[in-house]
């Protein structure tokens, strides 16, 4: 497992998602998967964020019901994670899908997408 190129493809795919850039966030996601090792327990972790991005890029498409299934999925990904994982504060990632789903489940207007959060190192907050 090569952790540099994975972490790269993961701060990109971070910062892809946070510009809206979705489709290329899957992609870099995507990347860091295939360099993980068989037996990571981060292999789920990657494929939550995949599904959130795949999910924001179908709602850019005007695709909601697939949309609605990757939001389910990415929830169902990320569920077993600690609030905090590689860097990411994933209880607050998590809250913002589960508002996203039920903004679009109830046909509400269209919000801001949810953004993906990294702790600062320095001070672990």
């Amino acid at each position: 497992m090569d952790n540099i190129e994975i972490e790269r493809h993961f701060r990109a795919g971070v910062e892809r998602f946070n510009r809206g850039e979705f489709f290329a966030a899957h992609e870099e996601m995507e990347d860091a998967m295939n360099l993980l090792d068989d037996d990571t327990r981060d292999w789920d972790f990657f494929r939550g964020l995949l599904r959130a991005a795949v999910a924001n890029h179908k709602l850019s498409q005007g695709e909601t019901p697939s949309a609605i299934i990757h939001l389910r999925a990415a929830l169902e990904l990320l569920a077993p994670y600690p609030d905090r994982h590689r860097g990411v504060r994933l209880r607050e990632l998590r809250g913002a899908l589960v508002a996203q789903r039920a903004r679009i489940e109830s046909a509400a207007p269209d919000g801001a997408p949810p953004r993906i959060e990294r702790i600062d190192p320095e001070t672990g907050a």
